[in-house]
């Protein structure tokens, strides 16, 4: 089976998708264009990675096209989809252990279950007070999340990954702690509507306020409410982190933030019910 019948076979099964397709074909555009969309990628720059022709790109986006995708051009994307993946999320920060280095290497050769067994063996092995086990944990996380993004092995593992860093202030645990957070938010955005994607919203928002309460930066109030945007989640949140962050920055910084940046564009009605209470 090909790539892209594998992954509408995929779309196909689900019992309530996000989006329902007249066809495989215009399953196959949408598919490309939400990759170019996904990682910012142009029509040009896809054309070269893929080593075709721009027009053949914009046929493969136009669902009325009725030339096929070959399948080498299939496996083109399947990779270039992995490595996107892969840039987005992984970093490997120095100073970097071998067992990081193995784990990269796995990954970047598609060797998903070998990395997994190895990241898994490696965890149940490290003890808890290991300075390393949080960077473990999110490499573990990874090498589950990149074969299925949102999966409840690769969130539990995220997750014990934050609260397994320390509160001290070193560069290595920072850096770590904004790949964890970053890689998360890319998951976020690769999931479809739905209670997946709202589940892992809600773990990434309250991940971001407990830091926010460890270390009393705004910035991780700003990035719980980008997320509550993005997943979307309840306005609830979205007024509630409002009002946090204006107790803090004050009321003219925060509404010149969501009023400016699309990123906060769900949290602009909830903004204007604060600004009427003021």
């Amino acid at each position: 089976m090909s790539f892209l019948q594998n992954k509408w076979s995929e779309h196909e099964r689900q019992a309530q998708p996000a989006r329902r397709y007249a066809s495989q074909r215009e399953f196959e555009a949408d598919w490309i264009y939400s990759l170019r969309r996904r990682y910012r990628v142009s029509q040009e720059s896809l054309a070269v990675m893929a080593n075709v022709s721009v027009t053949t790109v914009q046929n493969w986006e136009n669902p009325r096209s009725a030339k096929a995708i070959a399948d080498h051009n299939q496996a083109r994307l399947r990779d270039i989809e992995r490595d996107l993946w892969i840039k987005a999320h992984v970093t490997l920060l120095d100073p970097s252990p071998p067992y990081i280095k193995a784990l990269y290497d796995l990954m970047s050769a598609s060797k998903d279950d070998s990395a997994q067994a190895l990241a898994d063996y490696l965890v149940a092995t490290m003890p808890a007070e290991d300075a390393g086990r949080a960077r473990l944990l999110h490499w573990a996380s990874l090498s589950h999340s990149i074969s299925q993004p949102g999966s409840p092995r690769a969130r539990s593992l995220s997750e014990a990954a934050l609260e397994a860093l320390t509160g001290s202030d070193t560069r290595l645990s920072a850096a770590i702690e904004n790949e964890i957070l970053g890689s998360q938010f890319e998951d976020l955005l690769a999931l479809p509507t739905g209670e997946a994607r709202q589940r892992q919203g809600v773990s990434l928002m309250r991940a971001c306020e407990r830091l926010f309460e460890r270390d009393q930066q705004p910035a991780y109030l700003w990035n719980a409410l980008e997320v509550a945007c993005r997943a979307p989640l309840d306005t609830q949140d979205t007024f509630r982190l409002t009002q946090k962050l204006i107790d803090v920055q004050g009321h003219a910084h925060v509404r010149h933030r969501i009023t400016t940046e699309t990123s906060f564009d769900n949290a602009r009605i909830v903004f204007d019910d604060t600004q009427a209470a003021h």
